[in-house]
């Protein structure tokens, strides 16, 4: 087994061990006083995903102050969502190889490895490649320093000691490890089911296999309206249509009238760019219907 193999290994073993103290904290005696405490680190452990890591740091929708910069990459270290570095240039390279052979998790090769299996099979240069492609991110110091794990990782056990030390075991996996279980699979949701044929409708006739999906939209915060995001790439607004709602869409817009972000990609500003040809627009009633795989053609 080669060294980057067996990182891979690694890195994947830990994730799955992550989500079994998910499951065994839906297992324990919930108590209502995690409630707000749970509550608080799914929104700023999702929003760090999706605001900070994907629609901010990977496509530059918009711009903010450098404490919420800052604010939502410690976020995204609690729930271990990733290093930027890596999660950023394999964002950057999804998109650019999107559903093809060297796209590193598209359906083609099945829906488990769309979903959670790529995390093994990443080639050997991927760090350098992730390196090359996120030139950019690197330049943040703290970003930069994250791309070393046992760095990473020490927001994410300063906050589960804490809460363990605070509220006990059954606690700590309510509090921490539930949410992270719904953030990664919601988030493996957009790169697995939102790129599969039968599982949701398309807006624009993209050259990939991108869908958007409501119930995934719901629960990732907006990610899931996957086709009008690969249309638009640097749109700060993944949810386009009054139904398509998008959390994070409308964080992005509160964070704007405060005048905490700025330069905003909206979709007026990006719609005559694209060049892409609309597709049938589903009625509100059938997006459940496609969501659940029905063969009807949208």
């Amino acid at each position: 087994m080669f060294k980057h193999e067996k990182l891979n290994l690694l890195i994947f073993i830990v994730l799955v061990a992550l989500q079994l103290l998910g499951v065994i904290g839906l297992l324990t005696r919930f108590q209502l006083s995690y409630l707000p405490i749970m509550l608080t680190l799914f929104f700023w452990g999702g929003m760090s995903t999706t605001l900070y890591l994907h629609r901010y740091l990977t496509h530059r929708g918009f711009e903010m102050r450098e404490w919420l910069k800052f604010l939502f990459a410690s976020g995204s270290a609690v729930v271990l969502a990733g290093d930027p570095v890596t999660w950023v240039g394999d964002h950057r390279y999804h998109h650019l190889k999107s559903d093809t052979d060297e796209d590193i998790h598209s359906p083609l090769h099945g829906f488990p490895y769309a979903h959670m299996m790529w995390l093994i099979r990443k080639p050997p240069g991927f760090r350098e490649r992730s390196k090359r492609y996120a030139a950019d991110v690197r330049k943040v110091w703290y970003c930069r320093l994250w791309e070393h794990s046992w760095l990473y990782i020490l927001p994410h056990l300063a906050v589960a000691t804490t809460l363990y030390f605070t509220l006990g075991l059954a606690g700590m996996l309510w509090c921490l490890y539930v949410p992270m279980l719904v953030i990664y699979n919601v988030t493996w949701s957009v790169n697995s089911i939102c790129h599969m044929p039968k599982l949701g409708y398309r807006s624009f006739d993209t050259s990939d296999h991108s869908r958007n999906n409501f119930w995934v939209g719901a629960a990732g915060f907006g990610e899931g309206y996957h086709n009008n995001h690969h249309a638009q790439p640097r749109c700060a607004a993944h949810g386009l249509r009054w139904w398509e709602f998008d959390l994070t869409r409308y964080v992005i817009w509160v964070l704007e009238k405060f005048g905490l972000a700025w330069q905003v990609v909206w979709p007026a500003k990006v719609s005559l760019a694209t060049g892409l040809r609309p597709v049938h627009t589903p009625h509100p009633a059938s997006v459940a219907a496609a969501t659940f795989g029905a063969t009807r053609s949208l």
